[in-house]
């Protein structure tokens, strides 16, 4: 008799229950070290295709694609870090984004060896074009991929030690819809308010240089601007300035440099005597205290004139020492004495 349960063929004597028996498996003693050596086997595999998770081998996938594209794509560049490889090509993928009348922006991708980063200005060998990198795409994990900027002119400016430093910008502009004047005895007078926006590198001499009213030129250009506001906090390692026209100074600028021909040191007054038996600085500001020491081996008494705005303290602790304030906000100059010793003091302005 067939049981008709999909299975043929299989005979019952009449009376005695339907039994199925299945066959199992022989094992053996090595079936678990060969399952073991597959599965090391397996994960060296993964580990050859980029990794045992699929996020790490989607990375090695991208950056393979990237490596090859290096060579044979069409939008493959030798690039030049200034600063960090100007010595050498490196090799980038400079794919296009936005073309406009004032900047123009592309998309870079490079590997993350070159160490390349927001700030950086490169050399695009062949067209002899400069670039700012400044936004990175954090999201790309295989490589290093951000915008880029082109950079048409140079700044030039001068630091508080007289050193002239030179940085590359892209500029934005100038703009301006209208035009202000000012009108006074049927005189009218335009005021100069074009307005720039300008993004440059983010270092210690520009951070230090460009503040708020800080005047600059735009390298070989006669056109002066000032510093309206800066931004460099919303993107790292860039610099954002926003000037508008200023009064050009025929007697302080020179060679596009605001305040090239400025002297700022003044010549001490003292001689070299007078300056080691009375401590303390010669050059000082309005309403701020200072502290003065005589270190001669006399004894005397401290003295100035006090028609002048001076405020002088003697220290209580120790006499030789005294207490300097000038309670004007104005520059002005006096004298210090202790015993047969003077110092000129000069007070600088706080504009």
């Amino acid at each position: 008799m067939q049981h008709r349960l999909g299975l043929r063929n299989i005979q019952r004597p009449k009376g005695e229950p339907l039994s199925l028996k299945f066959k199992l498996p022989e094992l053996n003693d090595n079936a678990g070290e060969s399952t073991i050596a597959g599965i090391q086997h397996m994960k060296r595999r993964l580990e050859v295709a980029g990794g045992v998770t699929q996020q790490e081998r989607m990375i090695f996938d991208k950056r393979r694609s990237l490596d090859r594209a290096l060579i044979y794509s069409y939008q493959g560049a030798n690039i030049k870090i200034l600063g960090k490889s100007e010595d050498e090509h490196i090799r980038g993928l400079i794919n296009p984004d936005k073309v406009k009348q004032d900047y123009d922006d592309k998309i870079l991708s490079i590997p993350y060896e070159t160490n390349i980063e927001p700030g950086d200005v490169f050399e695009w060998v062949g067209t002899h074009t400069y670039w700012l990198v400044y936004l990175q795409d954090i999201d790309e994990l295989a490589y290093f991929r951000s915008e880029i900027r082109r950079c048409r002119w140079q700044i030039d400016f001068k630091d508080d030690n007289d050193e002239i430093h030179t940085t590359w910008a892209a500029v934005r502009g100038p703009v301006e819809t209208k035009i202000n004047y000012i009108q006074k005895h049927q005189i009218s007078v335009d005021r100069p308010n074009y307005s720039l926006n300008i993004l440059m590198p983010a270092n210690e001499d520009t951070l230090n240089y460009f503040q708020r009213y800080a005047k600059f030129y735009i390298k070989d250009s006669d056109v002066c601007w000032r510093v309206e506001a800066i931004d460099w906090i919303s993107m790292p390692g860039i610099l954002e300035v926003n000037a508008v026209e200023y009064y050009a100074n025929e007697d302080e600028d020179a060679d596009s440099i605001a305040g090239r021909l400025v002297v700022h040191k003044q010549l001490n007054p003292n001689n070299v005597i007078d300056n080691v038996a009375i401590d303390g600085p010669t050059f000082i500001k309005p309403k701020i205290e200072y502290v003065y020491e005589a270190t001669c081996n006399t004894t005397g008494n401290w003295s100035i004139d006090t028609k002048l705005p001076v405020k002088m303290v003697i220290d209580p602790d120790n006499p030789r020492k005294v207490h300097i304030t000038w309670l004007r906000a104005l520059s002005g100059q006096f004298e210090l004495k202790y015993d047969k010793y003077i110092k000129t003091i000069v007070v600088e302005s706080l504009f």
